[in-house]
């Protein structure tokens, strides 16, 4: 049976952009529906139009609720920004009322009995870092490759505007709180790219997290997956159905199951050597492999792809982030060879290890989306074999409850200096005995320049939210672009050796 909207009534948990999202939505399929804040300071946003403004006034409350507030309420849509633990939650679980969340409810509408109009391909992607980037890659390449095809979830555009709009497929970023509410959304591809000490200040533990993270491979049909990564795989269950339904489904020429999996429902990839999947290899001129040769190119079951001289985007992270959103289009049907054809057009989103000046041949770069260690590590990792002098660090912020301590083998083997500053800079003390604690970003960037020398590489990539001294990650790394460029603005009077870049 379809979904239908108008057969329930809801609570609408949370009122930023995801909740506003489903009010509309709601709103718009003449559902019932009222809303909670959980901010005491809560105001109405000025730009929203007569409909909501009507709404917030008469049916948003940031009050403490009471049971009868769910009395006929059989549905809370609970906004991501909100844990499941808190007292309301409870509640309304206490008054029989089932808690989803709008991925939830695009799962549900999404079928193939809606009507007229067929239900929409779905990928997913996860992890605790790249998961935009792969997330937007995957859209170009689909797009350029003819697909019609919309990104939406945790990238920023909410789903149910993707479920409205008159794309095919539609490529969701999932963060674990997304997918804690998440049960029934059905697949083509899903991947968790990698798994990090994240977020367990909300999670509580990193087996947590890690459990949150799989549920995108629940209802998934295959899977793309780092064959060097940990915690990135589905579990042996999952693995184990997958098989099931391979043997279901073998071709009549006698494959194998295992054959069937690996071509039907488990893509992996790697930089290391393989003739399976996405791998790395070395080429000689006359198109043979032989370690000698310096021609590394991506691969793809063994056949060359792209030499990772013609990738613009920065450190071997990202590479891996390539393989996936090809392992992705993959199983939507867009091969490997025709993908990589559209990369070089692809635009990186900004604050991910983006360069954004360099003077006297020292580079600034911009990597202020890594909020936690794991991405850090990918930046360091990623970066490193293409630097020819040293590395500079510029970290810090709040690290939410990680252990920054697990970071300091990474900067013994990569980091000449850090200069930390905000809440837990005084972990990076403790954990790296070249480390310097600033009070301000102009700080930073400016002894990081005393420092450094032509080669040497000042990298902005905290390894800690930034909400303890700014805004949001952006405008972390927009006020480091500023100071940056003040700095090369005062070299630039004694010096024409000034590049910058955006």
């Amino acid at each position: 049976m379809s979904y239908n909207v108008r057969e329930h009534s809801y609570v609408v948990g949370g009122l930023g952009v995801t909740g506003q999202a489903c009010v509309r939505f709601l709103l718009q399929k003449q559902a019932t529906v009222k809303a909670f804040d959980t901010r005491t300071n809560f105001t109405v946003p000025a730009e929203l139009d007569t409909d909501m403004q009507a709404f917030m006034a008469e049916k948003v409350t940031c009050n403490a609720l009471s049971e009868d507030y769910f009395d006929g309420v059989d549905t809370l849509v609970l906004s991501p920004g909100l844990a499941l633990n808190i007292e309301q939650v409870a509640l309304a679980q206490k008054c029989g009322v089932e808690v989803i969340g709008d991925v939830e409810l695009f799962a549900r509408l999404n079928t193939s009995t809606r009507g007229a109009t067929p239900a929409k391909r779905v990928v997913g992607i996860t992890g605790s870092n790249g998961k935009t980037t792969v997330t937007l890659l995957v859209n170009h390449l689909l797009k350029s490759c003819g697909v019609k095809s919309i990104e939406a979830g945790n990238v920023g555009r909410p789903v149910l505007e993707a479920l409205q709009s008159d794309a095919d497929v539609v490529v969701m970023e999932l963060s674990s709180f997304q997918l804690e509410t998440t049960s029934s959304l059905v697949l083509e591809a899903a991947t968790v790219l990698n798994i990090s000490d994240d977020h367990l200040d909300r999670h509580g533990t990193l087996e947590a997290y890690i459990d949150a993270k799989h549920r995108i491979f629940d209802n998934a049909k295959s899977a793309i997956v780092w064959r060097d990564g940990e915690f990135v795989a589905p579990d042996e269950q999952i693995i184990a159905d997958a098989k099931g339904n391979a043997a279901l489904n073998a071709v009549s020429d006698g494959a194998s199951n295992e054959e069937s999996l690996a071509s039907k429902n488990i893509v992996e990839y790697g930089l290391g050597e393989s003739t399976t999947g996405f791998a790395i290899a070395s080429f000689c001129g006359d198109g043979s492999t032989l370690g000698d040769e310096q021609s590394l190119h991506v691969t793809f079951n063994g056949e060359k792809l792209i030499d990772l001289s013609n990738i613009h985007l920065a450190g071997m992270h990202n590479v891996l982030n390539i393989m996936a959103a090809l392992g992705i289009c993959l199983q939507l049907g867009v091969s490997p060879a025709l993908a990589v054809k559209h990369l070089h057009s692809f635009k990186a989103a900004p604050h991910r290890c983006v360069e954004i000046a360099r003077v006297n041949d020292i580079r600034y770069i911009d990597d202020s989306k890594a909020t936690n260690i794991g991405a850090t590590v990918a930046a360091l990792e990623g970066l490193a074999p293409t630097i020819q002098g040293k590395l500079i660090l510029i970290a810090g912020g709040d690290a939410k409850g990680a252990d920054i301590a697990s970071l300091s083998p990474y900067l013994t083997k990569y980091v000449s200096h850090v200069f930390a500053l905000g809440k837990d800079a005084h972990l990076f003390e403790k954990s790296f005995a070249h480390t310097t604690r600033v009070a301000t970003m102009k700080d930073a960037v400016k002894a990081a320049t005393r420092l450094a020398a032509p080669g040497d590489v000042v990298l902005l990539s905290p390894a800690c939210a930034s909400l303890d001294m700014f805004k949001n990650y952006m405008h972390r790394g927009d006020v480091y672009k500023q100071d940056v460029h003040d700095l090369l603005n005062l070299h630039s009077k004694n010096d024409d050796a000034v590049e910058a870049t955006s």
